[in-house]
């Protein structure tokens, strides 16, 4: 009788761990499975699409700061990859703003000096799925979202991943500095379109105290999607974002110091975190100039 105790007792441990080591397996197996299905998607619909360019504009919070925002992209071979060049056009409180991104280069105006920067890109502004790196990757499962089913990725390298849509806020731009992120993404399943976005960012404000970070917190909602021409659109993004001043890492007397700032600051974050941003206009293949695209011509 013990015997056959100590062999059904084997028989479970065996069985339980044969199932966990296959839910790992799963788990890996399902986010190279989800990407591969945006990129394959993605290929697909983008196919016949030669040039787009996309207009914006933003309601409510934050974009009350902004004007308009338009980002042209135009397909182009570098390395022997595809890719989309993109250049993108924005007005953030009475200032023009403009950034390139050449397939290895990005390349920015500075609105209140007038001078050309350069960097080497680390991430592809418009093919979110190809700055998925799996080594920082997750599956989370299955969520629903408004009656629709969506697998769920956790995202360790959220600013790589997501930085051109975080580009499309009026906050404008990526993230620099000691900045660190983490994000989570819903695709849905039967479009492998994302369906929501969300990043968690830690970062010192600029010339700010020490020890003293800014915390933001941004979920993203695609909504309205639509077919323009073989490209699907989100012609709504409804972003509520949340931001805390964290001041942990200061003595008492340091945060009397710094207490009109850290005032200043919680001021003009109130009543600015939720705000949506609408597609104006699509155009595609129109026939966009490569000049567009070439930093060394920004003025």
């Amino acid at each position: 009788m013990l015997r056959a105790n100590k062999k059904i007792l084997i028989g479970i441990i065996i069985v339980c761990l044969i199932l966990f080591l296959s839910s790992i397996c799963v788990a890996g197996m399902s986010v190279q499975e989800v990407i591969s299905n945006m990129q394959k998607t993605y290929e697909k619909q983008m196919k016949g699409i030669n040039d787009y360019t996309i207009v914006q504009k933003g309601t409510g919070g934050m974009a009350a700061l902004a004007g308009e925002t338009t980002t042209y992209y135009k397909k182009a071979e570098i390395k022997g990859e595809v890719i989309y060049k993109t250049r993108t056009e924005s007005e953030v409180t009475g200032m023009a703003m403009v950034s390139i991104y050449d397939g290895n280069y990005n390349w920015t105006k500075n609105p209140m000096t007038g001078e050309i920067e350069k960097k080497i890109s680390e991430y592809n502004p418009g093919q979110m799925w190809k700055n998925i790196d799996l080594t920082k990757s997750q599956y989370l499962g299955e969520e629903e979202i408004d009656g629709e089913k969506t697998y769920v990725l956790e995202i360790d390298n959220a600013l790589q991943v997501m930085g051109n849509q975080q580009a499309m806020s009026p906050q404008g731009g990526q993230s620099e500095g000691s900045a660190e992120a983490w994000g989570k993404l819903w695709i849905s399943s039967k479009t492998w379109m994302p369906v929501r976005m969300f990043m968690e960012m830690k970062a010192k404000p600029e010339g700010g105290a020490k020890e003293m970070a800014m915390n933001t917190k941004v979920t993203t909602d695609f909504k309205d999607y639509r077919q323009v021409g073989t490209m699907l659109h989100p012609y709504q993004l409804i972003m509520n974002m949340a931001m805390e001043i964290d001041t942990s890492g200061l003595s008492e007397e340091e945060k009397k110091e710094q207490e009109q700032a850290i005032q200043m600051m919680q001021s003009m974050m109130s009543g600015m975190g939720s705000f949506s941003i609408d597609t104006v206009d699509i155009k595609v293949n129109t026939g966009l100039s490569g000049d567009l695209f070439d930093g060394s011509k920004l003025e």
